[in-house]
């Protein structure tokens, strides 16, 4: 074969050679070029040189005849197989980084004992085929014999980190440029260039939308304006100092979700940081966050400086590939280009953990960004250690600053993480007392005499006066049997048996009522306690862990309205209530407030700092922080065993699409008809607000019919079982899921 006949893509339609194939040199070398660019905006040492050799070197396996054949169509079953001889030429050259980024760049990283078996097997795709492409190899790219990958140390005291990172810039340079091979081929629309940050000037908008919303508040609350506005010179003044790790204490009230993005821009500005990540743990505070910031921002949902990236949207099935090229959201799904990201724990903290091309993307986009977890309590305890040990990293290596946003700080600088603990400087001061200034309601906790009461008898405490209430339970069967008992009365149900619009849509007409004095009974799972925006007189609460009743508490005289804190917060024991816990690390936080707190006649204050402090570590003591070992992982480069143990949501559940809500029913099947037609992300986002999660292991167990896919092109599920317009998706084995 002459030395032009090499191509690393060829054109749809074609079965020779054109001009519009695309010739092998020129897709690693411009794979390369952009690979070393990525890298370069990382700032981190040693990076772009590797990245620029593993763009050289990752699709050097096409060189051989089998693939030339199998690309011309001579040989059906020709090897597609290619990433095997550039990770040889990396280990012969004893540089492992460069051998785990080229081998995973296609299905993953794998473990340190398979890679280093994959390279070496003889008669396959290792060693052997490198030493027979290498003369073709070296003419056609003499590049190569000057690439410096000798070094096995790049210097890094973080190799499992530095690896995954080196993958993202080979992933997102090939598909960039395969990407756009086809476009130009194709003659797609150009890729819109992604905007930049402009932290100066987002920052000016949104300082104008808070100074409007102060003005407002001030006419209701004068003293909780004040509040605000010290927190957020706080949060201004505290974004001069150097990117590290901050924390971000605020109560209910105190407005931190926009202070906090204050300080994100002014520090970006400060630091020449490239983006704001803002990482909430549930979809339900991700919708309500990034409305909040498009309007603080003035931009639409259009606009792509705010991209929200959340697992309901993600379009599945064998004909997507194409939406890579052809869709801005799709790729900024998998890397993260926009200046500022709404996400998820699990889009974040998984990404980070993965072995998998299409996840570790984003990676090199998250280096140089201030990255804000809200109600970072809510990250599992059995995952302290490992997510303590990234966060450090995240700092030290990505440059990057990150802030604990919660009012109940966890204990992330416990004794037992050791070396892994992490050390906090704190924004907001002592002196503001934010817990005594922000003080709401009042608590009554149960005495060690009091009975455990049935939900007959809870839904007659709710119910007696002339006050709404609220009321959260630890599982959805309480959920239901305690809504039962208010039937006939206005009475309202939530649960993540309900799809995220229905959901909504009860909010919505809570809060109508609320806001019209009108009397309203609400019974809901946990779902609403994390940053859900809504403001009860009286809260009661199903004995839990003491971080849920702090933010159950903060469901109560939220806008302190009811002078004196005088909120009402009730916490209670039920009769269901030792058979029915959400087991785990859920019942050992309950069982350490019972246990060593309550039992001792020691009733914690939710305003206190020092009492929620003495409950973390009193917790982190009752359990293994990193039982899987996932750190020791890491360090034996056991790239997919930890992406198989780190997993935020510990058993796997696939999202149903809720054809049976007789509201919406013309709707969804209007929409389900869009993505039959064409299954891309913008019609898979269409239906996101009409989903719930069902256990994966449930599916097998449901009767024929009441869950099909969507489509054979798409992997998307669609629910045919009972929908209830006031509890949502009732299941026959309810008892499968009633714990969560």
């Amino acid at each position: 074969m002459e030395l032009s006949s090499f191509f690393a893509h060829s054109a749809d339609g074609e079965t020779s050679p054109s001009a519009r194939w695309q010739l092998l040199r020129d897709h690693l070398s411009q794979v390369a070029a952009l690979a070393k660019q990525l890298a370069d905006r990382t700032g981190v040492p040693d990076l772009s040189a590797a990245a620029e050799a593993a763009g050289w070197l990752h699709d050097l396996g096409k060189y051989r005849k089998e693939f030339q054949d199998f690309i011309r169509g001579l040989s059906p079953q020709g090897s597609k197989q290619h990433k095997e001889a550039g990770a040889a030429f990396a280990f012969e050259k004893k540089n492992a980084f460069l051998m785990f980024a080229i081998l995973g760049h296609h299905v993953g990283i794998p473990d340190r004992d398979p890679a280093i078996t994959d390279v070496k097997r003889q008669g396959g795709d290792g060693l052997a085929v490198w030493n027979v492409i290498r003369d073709i190899a070296l003419r056609e790219c003499p590049e190569l014999s000057t690439l410096d990958i000798s070094r096995v140390d790049s210097g890094t005291k973080e190799p499992e980190l530095f690896i995954r990172l080196l993958l993202s810039c080979l992933v997102d340079a090939d598909w960039t440029d395969t990407g756009e091979h086809e476009r130009v081929v194709i003659r797609w629309e150009e890729y819109p260039t992604p905007p930049v940050l402009k932290p100066s000037e987002r920052l000016t908008k949104l300082l104008a939308y808070i100074d409007q919303r102060a003005a407002a508040t001030a006419r209701k609350n004068a003293s909780l304006a004040a509040t605000r506005e010290h927190i957020l010179d706080a949060c201004l003044t505290q974004a001069e100092l150097r990117p590290q790790l901050f924390s971000l204490t605020v109560p209910t009230g105190g407005g931190k979700t926009l202070s906090g993005l204050a300080f994100a821009l002014r520090h970006a500005e400060r630091h020449g940081l490239r983006r704001v990540i803002y990482v909430a743990p549930y979809i339900s505070i991700l919708d309500q966050n990034a409305d909040v910031i498009r309007t603080a921002l003035g931009v639409t949902g259009d606009d792509l400086t705010v991209f929200e990236h959340q697992s309901l949207a993600e379009p599945q099935g064998p004909q997507l590939a194409d939406e890579r090229q052809t869709s801005a959201a799709a790729r900024r799904a998998e890397n993260w280009d926009s200046p500022i990201v709404v996400t998820t724990n699990v889009q974040f903290f998984e990404s980070l953990f993965s072995n998998k091309p299409g996840r570790c993307r984003k990676l090199h986009n998250i280096a140089r960004s201030v990255i804000v977890l809200d109600e970072c309590q809510t990250l599992p305890p059995e995952l302290v250690k490992p997510t303590c040990q990234m966060l450090k990293q995240v700092v030290s290596t990505l440059g990057c600053s990150v802030v604990l946003c919660t009012a109940t700080q966890p204990a992330f600088d416990h004794e037992t993480l050791k070396e892994h603990r992490l050390s906090a400087c704190e924004i907001i001061p002592k002196e503001l007392d934010l817990f005594t200034a922000l003080k709401r309601v009042n608590v009554h906790w149960p005495t060690q005499r009091d009975e455990r009461l049935c939900w007959p008898d809870v839904g007659a405490r709710m119910t007696t006066g002339d006050q709404s209430a609220l009321c959260i339970v630890n599982t959805k069967k309480a959920a239901l049997e305690l809504f039962e008992q208010l039937k006939g009365r206005p009475a309202f149900h939530l649960s993540t048996s309900m799809c995220p619009a229905h959901r909504l849509a009860v909010l919505n007409e809570v809060k109508r009522r609320l806001d019209a004095k009108k009397r309203v009974y609400v019974v809901s799972t946990q779902l609403i306690e994390a940053g859900v925006d809504i403001d009860f007189p009286c809260v009661f609460r199903e004995m839990a862990p003491l971080e849920s009743v702090i933010q159950a508490a903060g469901r109560c005289n939220r806008e302190g309205l009811i002078p004196d804190a005088g909120g009402r917060v009730v916490v209670f024991r039920s009769e269901e209530g030792e058979k029915r816990i959400p087991p785990g690390w859920y019942k050992m936080g309950r069982d350490v407030l019972e246990n060593q707190i309550l039992a001792n006649n020691d009733k914690p204050s939710v305003e206190d700092p020092a009492a929620i402090r003495n409950y973390f570590e009193r917790l982190y003591w009752t359990g293994e922080l990193d039982p899987k070992n996932i750190v020791g992982m890491r360090a034996g480069l056991r790239f997919k065993s930890v992406a198989e143990a780190y997993k935020l949501i510990s058993e796997d559940t696939v999202p149903v699409v809720v054809a049976t809500w007789d509201e919406h029913k013309q709707e969804i099947e209007q929409l389900l008809d869009a993505v039959r037609v064409k299954p891309n992300r913008a019609n898979f986002r269409a239906l996101a607000p009409f989903q719930v999660n069902v256990f994966r292991s449930e599916l097998p167990r449901l009767p024929n019919g009441m869950v099909l896919p969507v489509s054979e092109d798409a992997d998307l599920y669609v629910w045919h079982g009972i929908y209830d317009p006031q509890v949502g998706r009732i299941s026959e084995f309810q008892n499968l899921i009633d714990a969560i």
